[in-house]
């Protein structure tokens, strides 16, 4: 029975408000009356008929505002007059069913009275229910003041923090709204605190916590929002494994709540590898069993993933590993990554890229590159090939855009290699801006050994710039060797010398490259992202 409870506790929240309210109100009455008469020496009938007066106000405001949220004050009166005649005459059907039982069915007045009063408080909840607190019906069929089917996203990062993933996250929160979702974000923030501010779209609250020294704390904080916004939602999106992933398994198992995850990357590998615990390839990672803190952490996202009730990757390459995990073939969707959901304006010229372009010369060769800056995005391996690149090609500058653990390691590199005037660290950019960088570039490279599915990819297709990428993950479903891009094996050296001087000395080659990307960048659909996203939330909503 308590089990029961606890995973429906959601599911049954305004029957337990409604119990809760009741409870108070008896109390209320109790204390009232004790004090009144043995206290202040006032006779118990008077007493009593005070503190009926008093507890049937709690009572009515606890029901009222709390547990059927109707926070219209324009009927207080006269709804106040109606729950006074409910509480009148169910005083009166008291005595007629106490009477009953006792003297005609011959049950103890105990047991009388328990009988009697759960069908009295079933009965005052249906009335306040579709009666009383009743939200009448609009034109439209839709319940007045209800929103349509609730949405939670649980995010780590939301704007106006930086970066792709909180870009994308806000676009996709205004499309969901704009489809007929009621939809509310809870996130990490590094500088906001609570429910200060809202998305670009004012329809959608977004609650932040801030992130302060204490990492647990941070995470007790967020636990306790997501906890309370979690009895709002229908339904939670989170869009990391860990940490608000975690989150929402927890509140699925005790609560019942229902969720789906966004897998764009396995997270046990991504932290065994930056922590140094492990440098083996993804696919290998998966079957070995390292026992310790690795495994834990494998086990952690297997129950995080294999619970929810839809897994959506982002790759076909990441719907294979989510099944070697242990997800059900039926709980995966794919939904691609889209870029055209951005219509930020290209900025020209005055821009910090167009200064770039000016400082090395128009006729200057520019590689650019674009990642977190982690030992598997392989941007060691590019600065290494441009003393071979300078030998063939003359001076070649290297941008690259991000920040991350590896960036000392990669400053040192360039250093020992002579090359920190060729070299340009520039930090994270803000994501409006990123396309003004990859504009100003003659070559955008990802070396990267894994990828679910790059979406700095589709900016650089969107960017109309030639493309060398990595034969790994996601990268094959976007480009195609030959067509779209130059593909090559994760830090071949060789490999990406042949590619970068075949492209920078083949003007025909560069141009076919970047129109084929473009036509297969529409591909990349936002519009089939926001619907595919929508069906898939309402197919959940429906089972």
């Amino acid at each position: 029975m308590v089990k029961f409870l606890f995973n429906n506790f959601f599911r049954y929240l305004q029957v337990v408000k409604y119990i809760i309210a009741g409870g108070t109100a008896t109390i209320v009455n109790l204390l009232v009356l004790y004090f009144l008469t043995d206290y202040f020496q006032i006779w118990y009938l008077i007493s009593s008929a005070i503190a009926f007066f008093i507890s049937f106000f709690v009572s009515f405001y606890l029901q009222k505002f709390w547990t059927f949220a109707d926070s219209s004050k324009d009927k207080i009166i006269r709804q106040a007059g109606f729950y006074l005649a409910v509480t009148l005459i169910n005083l009166f059907v008291n005595l007629i069913l106490m009477y009953f039982f006792v003297e005609k069915v011959g049950l103890w007045y105990m047991l009388a009275q328990f009988i009697t009063g759960i069908f009295l408080a079933i009965e005052s909840f249906l009335i306040y229910k579709f009666f009383i607190f009743h939200k009448p019906t609009t034109k439209t069929g839709e319940i007045e003041g209800k929103d349509h089917l609730k949405l939670l996203i649980a995010t780590g990062i939301f704007p106006p923090e930086i970066g792709g993933p909180a870009t994308i996250l806000e676009a996709l929160a205004n499309s969901l709204l704009d489809q007929g979702l009621a939809v509310k974000i809870i996130t990490y923030s590094a500088k906001y605190e609570g429910k200060l501010s809202k998305s670009a779209n004012q329809q959608i609250e977004v609650y932040r916590v801030k992130q302060s020294k204490s990492k647990f704390f941070n995470i007790v904080k967020y636990f306790c929002l997501i906890l309370k916004l979690a009895s709002w939602a229908d339904l939670i999106y989170a869009t990391d494994t860990y940490s608000v992933g975690y989150f929402t398994y927890l509140i699925k198992k005790i609560f019942g709540r229902r969720y789906i995850i966004r897998f764009a990357g396995d997270s046990a590998w991504e932290t065994a590898v930056s922590a140094g615990w492990s440098d083996d390839y993804i696919v290998d990672f998966l079957k070995k069993d390292y026992g310790g803190k690795i495994e834990r952490l494998k086990q952690r996202r297997k129950k995080i993933l294999t619970k929810a009730d839809r897994v959506i990757v982002v790759s076909n390459f990441l719907a294979g590993i989510a099944q070697q995990i242990g997800v059900k073939p039926d709980k995966i969707r794919l939904i691609y990554n889209s870029v055209d959901f951005n219509h930020h304006p290209i900025f020209k010229e005055t821009t910090k890229a167009e200064q770039w372009r000016k400082r090395f010369g128009q006729s200057a060769k520019i590689i650019i590159t674009a990642c977190r800056l982690t030992p598997w995005k392989g941007v060691d391996g590019i600065i290494k090939i441009l003393p071979e690149l300078e030998k063939k090609l003359g001076r070649v500058y290297l941008l690259v855009l991000g920040d991350g653990p590896e960036l000392t390691n990669l400053q040192n590199l360039a250093r020992k290699l002579k090359l920190v005037n060729q070299v340009n660290f520039l930090g994270r950019i803000d994501n409006r801006q990123v396309i003004s960088y990859f504009k100003i570039a003659n070559l955008f490279i990802l070396n990267s050994n894994y990828e679910g599915l790059s979406h700095t990819l589709l900016e650089a297709m969107k960017s109309e710039i030639p493309i060398i990428a990595t034969k790994v993950g996601g990268n094959p479903e976007i480009i195609t060797h030959n067509r779209e891009g130059l593909l090559v094996n994760y830090n071949n050296q060789q490999e990406l010398i042949e590619a970068v001087y075949k492209i920078l000395t083949n003007s025909q080659l560069a141009e076919s490259l970047v129109k084929n990307a473009t036509e297969k960048l529409k591909q990349f659909s936002w519009h089939n992202t926001v619907k595919e996203t929508v069906k898939l939330i309402k197919q959940i909503y429906h089972e």
